[in-house]
């Protein structure tokens, strides 16, 4: 069954007219157990039966799905809650043929008050005129408000009185309560809030795998650590405006200090990683003394890291950029910062779509670093937002760009591995002491080796760049 609707505001005055009109109430109670950007799970009391209902599609027109369950299956249903239950009294209006529902809310979103409106057909429902009876009473329709959806009402609490309730959901991130933001970021969220709120959950993923860091002496929780902080500085830089800027930039550039003292840590490993594998290029003896000192130096780097992560000035840091995303401030007024999350979105992925084609047809051709470190960062960008803010983005929309994307850097990062690779082939096999050893010969066959590589990685990547250019999407500026 296919559920399309009309939603409006009213008035508190519409007391009087349920009062003079003498309806009947009826008491509805009704909770979640699961809520995504397209799909909800609802139990609901009303009266003395108990239902479960489902819906499936966009805001205004869903398919529905509503079963009658026993007692026992709603109570036990109940302690999965997600968010708030909503209590609220429902009257039935019955006009020129047509039946209205005006629902009074209870408990903590006292005094809201809103008209439901069913229909048969889309067509009814744009041809449909409120009647006279109701015209006083309306604030407003909300049929596209998000924010008054049941479920976000549920979530959110009262949009009038806390807009989103972004505090309660900084509080329930912290105590572990908001496993998915898809059950607490919507499409019509202020993109100030929304990125907030992103950025927050990163930095409690910092905090619980710096936790796991210290514990385990950085064995545990380091390359999860490294990547939250990653995403966290491509987000900020992005979002940069809707911050104080002062601030944002002592921030940027502590998270900046934060992964410089992580990435010789990160150089070692990969070293050690691709050294195994000239087994055969090196002599044992010299391989293992290699191994041995690379082994010592990433102890001592490690340690390095734990000392830094216990230091005052650490602390400090980490206290700077967690009140930057939860006190708020003058700069949420700009209008980059009021803009619906959606709308940002869209116009901030065709952006970086539009540039990486750009970047990549201007640098066709050049091979070195410095030119892949310009042509990368788009894509860093396009799959950080992607990934991080897919819960209001389309998701056919999210999957071909994200695919691209992730083929285009992958690629890449493919690309500058070979490279990393013949350089620490050359240094050390350039630094071996072995008289029986031809250091010239065995360098030559590397960078043979790495010539060829580099050959057919350069022929799949440009494959992958035009993958992405010919990619369909619906993202416009």
């Amino acid at each position: 069954m296919r559920q399309i609707e009309k939603k409006y505001l009213l008035k508190s005055d519409v007391q009087t007219l349920i009062n003079d009109l003498q309806l009947v109430k009826q008491d509805v109670s009704e909770f979640y157990t699961d809520v995504k950007v397209c799909k909800e799970v609802k139990y609901s009391k009303v009266g003395s039966s108990y239902y479960k209902t489902v819906k499936v599609g966009a805001t205004g027109s869903k398919e529905l799905n509503t079963t009658k369950v026993t007692k026992t299956n709603y109570l036990k249903k109940r302690e999965k809650i997600i968010g708030h239950k909503i209590l609220k009294s429902r009257y039935l209006i019955q006009q020129d043929r047509e039946k209205y529902f005006i629902d009074k809310y209870l408990d903590n979103l006292d005094n809201l008050y809103m008209l439901e409106v069913l229909f048969k057909s889309r067509k009814d429902q744009l041809n449909f005129e409120l009647p006279d009876i109701f015209r006083y009473f309306v604030s407003k329709d909300i049929t596209k408000d998000e924010r008054y959806q049941n479920k976000n009402l549920a979530l959110l609490g009262h949009p009038e009185k806390n807009p989103y309730n972004i505090y309660t959901i900084f509080k329930d991130t912290e105590l572990g309560r908001v496993k998915n933001l898809n059950n607490t970021i919507f499409k019509e969220m202020k993109t100030s809030d929304a990125v907030r709120i992103v950025l927050y959950k990163l930095f409690i993923n910092l905090k619980l795998n710096l936790d796991l860091i210290l514990q385990t002496k950085a064995n545990e929780g380091m390359k999860e650590f490294r990547n939250s902080l990653k995403i966290s500085k491509i987000i900020l830089d992005e979002y940069k405006k809707i911050f104080d800027k002062k601030i944002i930039q002592k921030v940027k550039i502590h998270l900046k200090l934060m992964d410089s003292a992580l990435s010789m840590e990160k150089n070692l490993r990969f070293i050690k990683n691709e050294l195994s594998h000239m087994s055969k290029l090196i002599d044992p003896k010299e391989m293992k003394k290699l191994q041995k000192s690379l082994d010592q130096r990433h102890i001592e780097e490690k340690q390095n890291i734990c000392k830094f992560f216990t230091t005052r000035k650490f602390a400090i840091i980490f206290k700077q950029y967690e009140l930057l995303l939860k006190e708020n401030n003058k700069s949420f007024l700009s209008v980059e910062a009021q803009t619906s999350i959606e709308n940002n979105l869209n116009y901030v992925v065709a952006m970086h779509n539009k540039e990486a084609i750009m970047l990549y047809n201007k640098y066709e051709g050049c091979e070195d670093e410095q030119s892949y470190k310009i042509i990368k960062k788009p894509f860093k960008i396009l799959r950080a937002i992607l990934q991080e803010f897919d819960m209001v983005i389309d998701p056919t929309q999210k999957h071909i760009m994200l695919d691209s994307t992730n083929s285009v850097l992958k690629k890449l990062i493919d690309f500058e591995n070979i490279k990393k690779k013949q350089l620490i082939a050359e240094t050390y096999l350039s630094n071996l002491k072995i008289k029986s050893f031809n250091h010239s010969k065995m360098v030559k066959t590397v960078q043979k080796e790495a010539k060829n590589a580099i050959l057919k990685k350069e022929k799949i990547f440009h494959s992958s760049i035009e993958n992405f250019k010919n990619q369909k999407h619906s993202f416009k500026e």
